[in-house]
């Protein structure tokens, strides 16, 4: 890993992000191919996941990164050591890989929370709905404050995407972590991903349930 990023001239802080995102993408593939091939994981939990990488990629990664609608493109917004390490045709999808780890986890937040209950995932229930929206923006939070604060740039500097509706005219900054602002443009994609991503959940896992529900009836008649 050392060498591969040798010739970047990456400072101690970049090297770090780099490494961070680098291992936040690979972990789901690196994780799927592992449940895929024992096949534990479940068709309803893949389809999300698949869902919540087309729906990020969509929503703000690809616009964010290549500054379609008004923004500027990431390239613009950090350093060059940043660009060489993390080329810009391959951000979007790194980022996007990096959102999937976060719904996976929201997922099995969930799961952990409701391990003696009754499946959230069948019926809307508010108390499923808080954890993801809770996880999901704390973790939001981090990323703006600790991970990307380098590459955001300024207020004005980010695309408009359909998940960022407001665009940069509308993006006030809510609070500051040590010093770095939370803004409500980067915090809009993950509030709105809240439902999407649990609507989903449902739908992918209720299907899931019929069919095994009459694949049973079938095999008693």
């Amino acid at each position: 890993m050392l060498d591969i990023f040798k010739d970047c001239e990456l400072n101690g802080i970049e090297y770090w992000l780099v490494i961070r995102l680098y291992i936040a993408a690979s972990i789901p593939v690196i994780l799927s191919s592992y449940y895929l091939i024992r096949k534990k994981v479940s068709l309803s939990v893949a389809l999300t996941l698949i869902s919540a990488f087309l729906i990020a990629a969509f929503g703000w990664e690809l616009w964010l990164t290549y500054g379609l609608a008004g923004g500027l493109p990431v390239d613009q917004r950090r350093s060059a050591m940043l660009t060489c390490a993390i080329p810009v045709n391959l951000n979007w999808f790194l980022n996007s890989l990096g959102d999937v780890l976060v719904v996976w986890i929201g997922l099995f937040l969930v799961k952990f929370f409701y391990r003696n209950k009754k499946s959230p995932f069948l019926k809307w229930k508010w108390g499923a709905f808080v954890i993801f929206l809770m996880w999901f923006i704390i973790q939001n939070i981090y990323v703006e404050a600790f991970f990307y604060n380098l590459q955001l740039g300024s207020n004005g500097d980010l695309s408009w995407a359909p998940l960022h509706p407001l665009g940069s005219w509308i993006n006030p900054t809510i609070f500051k972590i040590a010093d770095r602002s939370i803004t409500l443009q980067s915090q809009t994609s993950w509030i709105l991903m809240t439902p999407i991503i649990y609507l989903i959940s449902i739908y992918f896992n209720t299907r899931e349930h019929h069919a095994k529900v009459s694949l049973r009836s079938s095999t008693k008649e």
